[in-house]
């Protein structure tokens, strides 16, 4: 994509009516609209359309692109918006025939982090006690709750490593069925692979998972 190439992309992962960020007054009256809606409006170029469906799926698609990211989340936020230029790119390209937009953009999202690992060949996690998003509490909590939370970002570090040494086709469809509660129907729209085969891949990584993060992990997760 060049560099000069110009979007109308709100701030990443900025809140919807965060003060630093309000919301375009064009977007306000298009949260009700359905996302096919909003994308047949894309399509035609419409830029506030745009903004309102990226605010729509850019908390959960990052979450997914975070987790095959290894919980690096200076590369999720390259991938998201590489997705989002794709989805504003590509929208005349989705046919509601064949399938919803929700999945759809996932797809487009996956299918961004694919190309980007090939290309890149970003593979093995690095997650720190940073990236795993651990907020200490103040002194005031007590050495107790600095220790249960500490717990908690080793035991995502563990899941993160344990995650990312699964073979992609069976990473790529837990985080999907347990990050973001997709169907497996929605899943072989995303993936392309039948119902059946990710059912099993699934249940194949759970029990992975589980041998390699031990009793006590496996059942956290």
């Amino acid at each position: 994509m060049s560099a000069t190439f110009s979007l109308p992309f709100p701030p990443l992962l900025a809140l919807a009516g965060d003060d630093a960020n309000p919301v375009p007054s064009g977007v306000l009256a298009l949260p009700t609209l359905s996302d096919g809606t909003l994308l047949a409006r894309v399509a035609q170029g419409d830029a506030d359309a745009f903004t309102a469906l990226y605010r729509r799926f850019e908390r959960p698609v990052f979450a997914m692109l975070l987790r095959l990211a290894g919980g690096r989340r200076a590369i999720a936020e390259e991938w998201l918006q590489e997705a989002f230029t794709r989805v504003w790119l590509g929208a005349a390209t989705h046919d509601p025939a064949r399938g919803e937009v929700r999945p759809w953009i996932y797809k487009v999202a996956l299918n961004t982090a694919r190309s980007e690992m090939a290309r890149k060949r970003y593979r093995t996690p690095h997650v720190s006690i940073d990236e795993a998003e651990l907020e200490l509490p103040d002194e005031t909590a007590g050495e107790r709750g600095v220790a249960a939370r500490m717990d908690e970002a080793r035991q995502a570090i563990a899941f993160a490593h344990a995650l990312g040494r699964l073979p992609d086709f069976m990473r790529e469809v837990v985080v999907l069925r347990c990050s973001r509660e997709l169907t497996f129907a929605e899943i072989a729209e995303v993936t392309g692979a039948p119902q059946g085969t990710l059912k099993s891949r699934f249940h194949r990584a759970v029990a992975a998972l589980r041998e390699a993060l031990g009793p006590e992990q496996g059942k956290a997760r």
